[in-house]
């Protein structure tokens, strides 16, 4: 490959990012968190409204957990913002970020991708990087149907341009996520075409992986509200979508489920429940379709910190996940 002709390309078509335009391993930190399995247009407004408000690592670890839940509201793998909290946290305890592929992979959520564009773009070791657009590109430039881990890495050390891992690592993704794309790749215009091994048929470059069957389950959730306000319930920590705020419910399909679901949950009996809608909603391992109910309540709830009693006009500033906002949505438009 073509290494030289690949970085003069990514010097002219490089999307102006706001991580590129200011570096640092902070920076680094966040965009790389935030755009695991993630669009980047989709990041672009998060991105610029965490680091308004976290513009340090100092600042995001002092930062109450719940704030930094609702900045990310809506981005999803909510795991991601804890650990990029507990990331913070021990940069912060540690004095700064260690400048080691070995020291990066110590922090909290940081795998050997993050390790290494952190490592090269912020401190410019000489270390590769390989996700999905770079396994792509070297995938279909040396017409490997079935590229394996070990190789991906070692093929794309081995390209290295000494003292020039930044530019060369984000070259490389750049150009899997604006010429060499998953479907209809722009051949014709690509920097390192000569010598590619999946020209003509490239879209054979990786052989596409068996998708496993992802299974179907039913959930119930409770619209109650009461005086200007609803009641919303906080989910566990550390499980799925852990920490944030939901309506109340859980496994069910009918009023019955909802019932006894409110009763362990909230401890209350339900006086009344009205279906108002369906929600469909697909995690990575699951495909979920949520009843939302209209629901009364013939007692108090049992208030405490992970159940609670928000103004209407308060909601949509909470964590909420992107379920909880759908079935927010289908109670609200039902009324």
């Amino acid at each position: 490959m073509n290494v030289a002709a690949l970085l003069d390309w990514y010097t002219a078509a490089q999307r102006p990012l706001p991580w590129r335009l200011e570096v640092s391993a902070y920076r680094t930190l966040v965009s790389e968190l935030m755009c695991q399995q993630t669009r980047i247009d989709t990041v672009l407004p998060y991105f610029a409204r965490f680091l308004a408000e976290f513009p340090t690592e100092a600042a995001l670890a002092a930062a109450p957990t719940e704030r930094v839940l609702e900045l990310w509201s809506g981005l999803g793998y909510y795991s991601r913002a804890r650990n990029l909290q507990k990331a913070a946290q021990a940069v912060v305890a540690q004095g700064g970020f260690p400048r080691t592929i070995e020291g990066l992979r110590a922090l909290p959520g940081v795998g050997p991708y993050t390790a290494g564009a952190i490592a090269s773009i912020a401190f410019g070791v000489d270390a590769p990087v390989v996700d999905g657009n770079v396994e792509r590109v070297l995938a279909r430039w040396y017409a490997e149907e079935r590229p394996a881990k070990a190789w991906l890495w070692s093929t794309a050390e081995s390209l290295l341009p000494s003292g020039q891992a930044g530019a060369y690592n984000q070259a490389l993704m750049e150009l899997g996520a604006t010429v060499c794309t998953p479907r209809g790749p722009k051949c014709l215009v690509c920097p390192v075409r000569e010598g590619c091994g999946g020209v003509g048929a490239p879209e054979r470059y990786p052989a596409a992986k068996e998708k496993k069957a992802v299974p179907r389950s039913r959930a119930v959730a409770a619209w109650i509200v009461r005086d200007g306000a609803a009641l919303l319930v906080r989910r566990p920590e550390g499980g799925l979508l852990g920490g944030l705020w939901e309506l109340p419910g859980g496994e069910g399909a009918d009023a019955a489920a909802l019932a006894a679901v409110l009763r362990r949950r909230i401890g209350a009996a339900v006086a009344a429940a009205e279906a108002r809608g369906d929600v469909a909603h697909t995690f990575s391992h699951l495909h979920l379709d949520t009843t939302v109910f209209a629901a009364s309540l013939a007692e108090e709830p049992t208030l405490a910190e992970d159940v609670r009693w928000v103004a209407l006009a308060d909601i949509d500033g909470m964590a909420l996940s992107t379920l909880a906002r759908k079935t927010l949505r289908v109670a609200r438009e039902a009324r």
